[in-house]
């Protein structure tokens, strides 16, 4: 079974992400979703975390990559679904995420890609 699902919702790309993600399906899912943005019309990305009770610095690094990635191919990438124990971890470890943008849930995420353009704030 694949750690993650890919949903097109219009011009915007869904990425459900499942915790046991190892690190072949991270650089899968990075590979997969840079490919899809650069050939398909699609201007923004949810990546949904809700399933990720842990966070590891790996994974962010990976994430904060894929925002860039993204950027440079004219697209924004919004995380959600973070619970409080993984912003908690993330706080604890001084990991800092200052590219990416988040949301409270999937709805939150496409109200915001629909509100601001691709080159528009960075996040709350």
């Amino acid at each position: 079974m694949q750690a993650f699902s890919l949903f097109s919702l219009g011009g915007v790309l869904l990425v459900s992400v499942e915790e046991d993600i190892d690190d072949d399906g991270l650089r899968d899912l990075v590979a997969r979703v840079s490919f899809r943005v650069s050939r398909e019309t699609i201007a923004g990305v949810i990546v949904d975390l809700h399933h990720f009770e842990v966070m590891d610095s790996h994974f962010a690094g990976q994430l904060q990559a894929l925002a860039r990635v993204l950027r440079l191919l004219q697209a924004r990438m919004v995380v959600v679904g973070l619970c409080v124990p993984v912003v908690m971890t993330l706080l604890d470890f001084g990991i800092s995420l200052p590219e990416m943008e988040f949301a409270l849930d999937v709805e939150q995420a496409l109200v915001r890609l629909q509100e601001a353009g691709p080159d528009q704030g960075n996040g709350p």
